[in-house]
Order: structure tokens, then C-alpha cells, then sequence
């Protein structure tokens, strides 16, 4: 008995030891130790990058602010008026499957990985070019921003673009714009979409419907000079509201070769059209001539008439419009909505440009996107070097972003 006894140890023992080897293995394979006090043990989580199927869904994002630098408002640096002081990055999850949809995903969600002033160096997702949009929200207000469909359409359109120049906001509640950000901003977070900034007017307009005038951009692609930001001043209100302008610059290329412009946010009153279109040569000449040196002037916004009455009206041959016999209403039927600018003297613009179509884009009913606004986006795409050539004017308006 004995000596059978003493024959099993070294078997017994071996098992033991496997067993023990074996789960610990399993256990810290499984498991996270914390705390030394007080010892808790907890599941590890496995990595969701797997279900990443829509592109708005995301799972990690950094956010690094550079010593030294200031919040956007608050001023810039010596020698650079442009200056927001305040670095962003976020960097998508190193899928090394992850392909961009070129309709559905946001150029502007995929961010370069690293903050550099380097115009040269940028990722494959990086777009050359910026788009300068407008779009009419038709009376958006909190019931809308409540609303989860209007929100999650609303912030993957203003994402398509750069900088945007928003019209027909409701001025009931002064903090819906900053709500507004927020939103687009609390969806980027997780995942590498660019964080926006705004720029915002006064309530305008009669009080009975008067509105808001913003400006959302993405401050990783152009800055703001909010020093030089102002309504332009009406005091025989020949305008029902008044323009909101403002001045940027390219943020990507270095400062000296970087495109500057003012970007004039106009919202046409429809019952004044006629008498208010007329006076936009007149807006455009004035701009130009604010002082600031600025000869590159964008008009962005809700003109109330199509390409055909605008053009003659305001300039003649020397003005663009990047819409042309297309309609922006979600309808199909009216276009109201333009960017407009001098061929002659904005150098940047590249010639293309057109209607977001975001229903065909997303697959919406007219229902689903009439609770977001009545109106589609139009945008026009500029290059980010100052004086560059024209490339591309003979190119057709696009009707979706490349």
C-alpha cells in the first residue's frame, strides 16, 4: 500500500502544477487585478473595432491642447492674427481595414494623426481642398435639436464640409448654436471626427421672426480672426437681416502662403427679394473695401433666386455661382441657395462645386429630411495656397462632395 502510495506523488504533483499553471494563465488572460488596499478583480473588455459599420460610430479619439496656447475666443499669438491657440487631434483606430466611404463618410472626419504645420504632409484621407458651404436650417430650434433623427442628419451633413455658413436659426433661445456644437462635438468624441468651433451674430431680423446667423467650421482646416467678425451695418434696413462676415485663413499651410478670405453669411428676405437681391453688388463692393485689405470675398447663403437672376444682378461675367440650374430645395423645385464669388479675383477656387443631396446620400424619405430643414446644402471647393491658379473652371457643378 505503501509503495503504491508513494509511486502516485510524482503524478499527483504534475497534475497539480499544470492545473496551476493553467489557470492562472486563464485567469490573467481574463481578468484585471485592482487596487492593493483593496483587491478587486473585473472582466477585460474586448475591442468593438469589429463592429464599426456606420462611420459615425467611433471608439476612441485624443485631444492635446500645445503649451502655452489660448481657447479659440480668446485671441491668437503675436504675428499670427489667425491663431486659435489650441491644437486638436484625433486619431481613428489603427484599423488597418478601415476604407473610407466617398460619399457617406466625412472627409473631415478623418483627421491627420498628428497636429503639424507642414502643408505637405497629410494622410491619404486628408482633402486638398476646402469646402465652403451654406445651408438654411428653415427655423431650426430646440424642438429640432431635440429631435434624435434631425440631430444625427444635422451634424453628419455639417461634417461633409469645412466651414459652413448656417441661415434660419431660431434666436428665441441665444444658446442654441453653442448646443448645437456641442452636439456635433459630444459625436465626435470616440472616434477621430474634427471638433467645430462657431462664429455667431446678433438676433437680426423683425422681432416677431427674428433669427441667428452662424458660421460652423472645423478649426483643424481654417481659423478664425474673431477681432475682425462683425455684422455689416444697416441702418436704413434695407436689408431685413443683416450679413454676418468674418475672416479666415487656410489652417494647414504655412501662414505666409495660406489662402485668407472674408466669408459673408447672407440670409434674402423672400417677401423683399427683388429690392434686397440688388443691393448685393453693392454688400460685395463694401466687403471688399472694410479696410482690411481683403480682396477675396465669399458670399454664402439663402439669396431667394437662382443662378440665372442673381448673376446679371450683382456683377455681371465676373461673378461664379457654384450651383447653376440645380434646385436646393429637398423638393427639387426652387433654387434659392448659392456660393458666390469673383472668378477674377478669388484665384483659389477651383471650379467645382454643387448640391449635398443629403437624402439620396443617407437614403432619407423627404419626411425624415424635411425634420432637419427643407433645404439642401450648397457648397463650392477652394484651394488652401493663396493665389493659386484656376484649375478646373471648365468642370461641371458636382452635385455631392468628391
Amino acid at each position: 500500500m505503501s509503495q503504491e502510495s508513494s509511486g502516485g506523488h510524482p503524478l499527483q504533483a504534475g497534475l497539480i502544477v499544470l492545473c496551476l499553471v493553467g489557470g492562472g494563465w486563464y485567469f490573467f488572460r481574463h481578468y484585471n487585478v485592482d487596487g492593493l488596499d483593496g483587491v478587486s478583480i473585473s472582466p477585460k473588455h474586448e475591442s468593438r473595432l469589429g463592429e464599426m459599420g456606420d462611420p459615425f460610430t467611433f471608439t476612441s479619439s485624443t485631444t492635446i491642447e500645445s503649451p502655452g496656447s489660448k481657447r479659440p475666443g480668446t485671441g491668437g499669438f503675436a504675428g499670427d492674427p489667425f491663431a486659435s491657440g489650441e491644437s486638436l487631434t484625433a486619431a481613428r483606430p489603427a484599423d488597418p481595414d478601415f476604407e473610407a466611404d466617398p460619399i457617406i463618410s466625412s472627409p473631415s472626419d478623418l483627421h491627420r494623426r498628428s497636429p503639424s504645420g507642414e502643408f505637405g504632409r497629410r494622410t491619404r484621407y486628408a482633402p486638398a481642398h476646402l469646402r465652403v458651404a451654406a445651408w438654411a436650417l428653415d427655423g431650426f430650434g430646440p424642438t429640432k435639436l431635440a429631435s434624435d433623427l434631425a440631430r444625427k442628419n444635422l451634424v453628419r451633413v455639417v461634417r461633409q464640409f469645412d466651414i459652413i455658413a448656417v441661415q434660419q436659426i431660431s434666436s428665441l433661445q441665444m444658446d442654441l448654436v453653442p448646443r448645437i456644437v456641442d452636439a456635433i462635438n459630444e459625436s465626435s468624441l470616440g472616434g477621430g471626427a474634427p471638433l467645430y468651433d462657431y462664429v455667431l451674430g446678433p438676433p437680426t431680423g423683425p422681432e416677431d421672426r427674428g433669427e441667428q446667423m452662424a458660421i460652423l467650421f472645423n478649426p483643424d482646416r481654417v481659423r478664425v480672426d474673431r477681432t475682425q467678425t462683425y455684422t455689416v451695418a444697416d441702418p436704413d434696413n434695407q436689408l431685413t437681416y443683416d450679413p454676418l462676415v468674418a475672416w479666415f485663413r487656410a489652417a494647414e499651410p504655412p501662414v505666409s502662403e495660406a489662402w485668407t478670405f472674408s466669408l459673408v453669411n447672407v440670409r434674402i428676405d423672400l417677401s423683399r427679394a427683388p429690392r434686397e437681391v440688388a443691393l448685393l453688388g453693392q454688400l460685395l463692393k463694401s466687403v471688399r473695401e472694410d479696410g482690411r485689405g481683403e480682396d477675396d470675398v465669399v458670399l454664402a447663403g439663402l439669396f431667394q433666386a437662382d443662378d440665372a437672376y442673381l448673376l446679371p444682378v450683382i456683377a455681371g461675367p465676373n461673378v461664379r455661382a457654384s450651383v447653376t440650374s440645380t434646385p436646393t430645395d429637398i423638393f427639387g423645385r426652387h433654387q434659392t441657395s448659392n456660393v458666390l464669388y469673383d472668378r477674377e479675383l478669388t484665384a483659389e477656387a477651383i471650379g467645382r462645386g454643387g448640391v449635398y443631396d443629403f437624402l439620396r446620400v443617407y437614403n432619407l424619405s423627404v419626411a425624415q429630411a424635411q425634420a432637419v430643414s427643407s433645404y439642401l446644402p450648397v457648397y463650392a471647393e477652394f484651394t488652401p495656397l493663396e493665389g493659386s491658379a484656376l484649375v478646373h473652371q471648365a468642370v461641371a457643378p458636382a452635385t455631392t462632395p468628391h
